[in-house]
């Protein structure tokens, strides 16, 4: 899409001190994905394949991106030019886009618009500029009279009356090259920090009389860069504002939206009503008409349409078509609830398949187990998957249109076979024939007269 060739030039070796954190700034989540995902997703519709500059310590970063992109290491920490310095020997193209990895904000369109009039203009060196209502610590940009760029003064190396000034460095920029080369080649570390600044080369293109563009984003510009906690809380409010948007536009109701966490890659069909204090994670997928909440998390769970999930936490499970769960249930990563099934109030069920139709109302732990279509699972019931000796879980068998009595244990392996009973109380250790009831519990006797003795003493 560019007029000439880009390299893109990502910098993401910062150490991010004051995140107080044993892990790299910019692979702090933000709705799902770390930081540098949000920059890595918003240039790939510019050619080329991006390169990160990354910290020594980078395994984090390959187990994050594997080959998505290339990496350069910036084995100590010293400043963004000596970041530009280090990423310039994986750089081959005619201009080099750089921009910072702690920046999740700007759109591909932000990129692409900046691109495209830099290069358009015949920019030898370009600054992407922006206006904020409150600047804080961001670099300032200082115009001539006549609006060209002047120069870029960092917030703590800047006058009083240079504070003043609301227009602000995004930190993104377009460099030619070659010039690029020799400008990072004569950096010095001439400010409070004893850093080398990115921003230096800038006044070194418009000593050299190169053409040097400053183009001010369109639209609004709400931060830049994220440098501790507080400012990870707002890039996330941010994002998730966005992704509420879009919700709303696909026909989602969102009940109280500031309780509710909805990650990036989440999807919600229409008509679905998102209620207060849940939280939809990774990459859930919920169909349409549906109710999620209050106070109900999914996590790379799958809903099917009409279905309804109340106070209740589903990880790694498939609720299909117009079925219920909850309140108070917990769903681990295997669990398939067919169409129109039914697990209820404080039920657990991990790897375990639910035909249609079936039902665990309540107060039932079902574990390892294949349920078929029309079962009834009384309440109290659990299968006993662990022996406690082979390390393995063993699995329980219920066909179809079995009626399973409160409070059974069922001791796996054990299938009960299509259209069975089983007794209140009992602890299934065999097959149960079809059609067939079992009942394996022991025979109530009556001791007359034992309270009268017990009390007595005798």
């Amino acid at each position: 899409m560019s007029l000439a060739s880009v390299d893109i030039l990502i910098l993401a070796g910062g150490l991010g001190t004051r995140m107080k954190s044993a892990t790299p700034k910019v692979l702090h989540d933000i709705l799902g994905h770390p930081i540098l995902w949000y920059v890595v997703e918003a240039l790939k519709s510019i050619d080329g394949r991006p390169i990160v500059v990354t910290p020594a310590e980078n395994e984090a970063f390959r187990s994050e991106f594997g080959d998505q992109v290339r990496y350069v290491v910036q084995p100590e920490q010293h400043g963004s030019g000596h970041a530009v310095r280090c990423g310039m020997e994986a750089v081959s193209a005619e201009y080099v886009l750089v921009c910072n990895g702690d920046d999740p904000l700007p759109s591909a369109d932000d990129y692409r618009e900046f691109l495209e009039e830099s290069l358009t203009r015949g920019a030898d060196a370009a600054v992407l500029a922006a206006s904020l209502t409150s600047p804080g610590q961001l670099g300032r940009v200082l115009r001539n009279p006549d609006g060209t760029l002047s120069r870029i003064v960092e917030a703590r190396d800047a006058r009083p009356e240079e504070l003043e000034v609301h227009e602000i460095n995004t930190g993104i920029y377009l460099f030619r090259a070659t010039d690029l080369r020799g400008w990072v080649a004569r950096m010095e570390p001439e400010n409070t920090q004893r850093e080398y600044y990115i921003t230096d080369c800038l006044a070194m293109a418009a000593q050299d009389g190169k053409t040097v563009y400053c183009h001010t984003a369109h639209g609004r510009w709400e931060m830049a860069g994220i440098n501790e906690r507080g400012e990870l809380a707002s890039a996330a409010a941010i994002l998730q504002q966005r992704k509420l948007d879009s919700l709303y536009r696909d026909g989602v109701t969102v009940d109280m939206p500031a309780t509710v966490r909805i990650d990036w890659d989440v999807v919600v069909g229409r008509d679905t009503e998102i209620r207060q204090g849940s939280c939809l994670r990774g990459g859930t997928v919920v169909g349409s008409s549906c109710i999620i909440g209050p106070h109900t998390t999914l996590v790379n769970a799958n809903v099917g349409d009409g279905a309804t999930i109340l106070a209740s936490h589903v990880e790694g499970a498939v609720i299909n078509s117009n079925s219920v769960v909850g309140p108070f249930s917990y769903l681990r990563p295997g669990t398939v609830a067919g169409d129109h099934s039914k697990i209820g109030a404080f039920c657990e069920v991990k790897a375990s398949l639910l035909g249609a139709g079936s039902k665990i109302p309540h107060l039932s732990y079902i574990g390892d187990a294949s349920i078929g279509e029309n079962v009834n699972i009384g309440a109290g019931t659990i299968t006993c998957n662990y022996d406690g000796f082979s390390h393995e879980k063993h699995r329980t068998v219920i066909e179809k249109d079995v009626f399973i009595g409160a409070n059974n244990n069922l001791v796996a392996p054990v299938t009960i076979h299509e259209g069975a009973y089983t007794a209140t109380g009992s602890t299934i250790t065999h097959d149960v024939p079809p059609k067939a009831l079992a009942i394996a519990r022991a025979v109530q006797v009556d001791k007359e007269g034992w309270v009268r003795r017990k009390k007595s003493g005798q």
